[in-house]
């Protein structure tokens, strides 16, 4: 997977939350919370195209200061 392509799956998972957020209204655009789940869709889509690609490696969210 190029990283163009790991770019535009995470365009469209966030695309489709923006669609789920209009039609629902969740949560409001452009807050905290919002954001906060933008980050975790994007660690979706990362955990998707390591399962597939067999690559994995830790999200920064995974990572301790241990």
């Amino acid at each position: 997977m190029t990283n163009g392509e790991l770019e535009s799956a995470i365009r469209r998972a966030l695309n489709i939350f923006d669609d789920w957020v209009e039609v629902t209204g969740f949560v409001t655009k452009h807050t905290s919370y919002y954001y906060e789940f933008q980050s975790l869709i994007e660690d979706a889509v990362h955990c998707g195209a390591q399962q597939a690609t067999g690559d994995f490696k830790k999200l920064e969210s995974e990572r301790t200061d241990d």
